[in-house]
């Protein structure tokens, strides 16, 4: 039986919510599933993210593969690493796994954008030289 660790989704419409599980692999999206190891909610302005480290790294030792999703999750809060520490054969007794800060996104702007900023900046910069 090979095992997944992937999402289930519930929660109403246009609000989803989801379960994270370990499952059979061949079984649907939400339907029988073996342990529920996490949860996740995208929801929020910042997506709340919990696991419970100690039954993640149980099934992952064992051979469960996560879905790309999931494994992304995982990274962003620092379970990946200690796993990778378990597969290298070094202890990670006392260690939690610490999350990765999040990124500051650059802010994109479009063609107008640009232009208008390239218009106020030269605007400031003519009165400037006038007197």
């Amino acid at each position: 039986m090979a095992t997944v660790i992937r999402l289930s989704r519930f929660g109403k419409r246009h609000q989803p919510i989801y379960r994270v599980i370990v499952v059979d692999n061949r079984k649907s999206r939400d339907g029988q599933f073996i342990e529920q190891v996490g949860f996740y909610n995208p929801n929020l302005a910042k997506p709340e993210i919990r696991f419970e480290q100690d039954k993640v790294m149980k099934w992952l030792t064992s051979g469960a593969q996560p879905s790309d999703t999931v494994a992304s999750l995982l990274r962003k809060q620092g379970i990946m690493e200690l796993f990778h520490e378990v597969r290298a054969g070094r202890s990670i007794e006392g260690k939690t796994a610490v999350p990765r800060p999040d990124k500051p996104k650059k802010k994109v702007l479009g063609p107008k954008a640009k232009a208008r900023a390239e218009a106020e900046k030269k605007a400031k910069e003519t009165p400037a030289e006038e007197a």
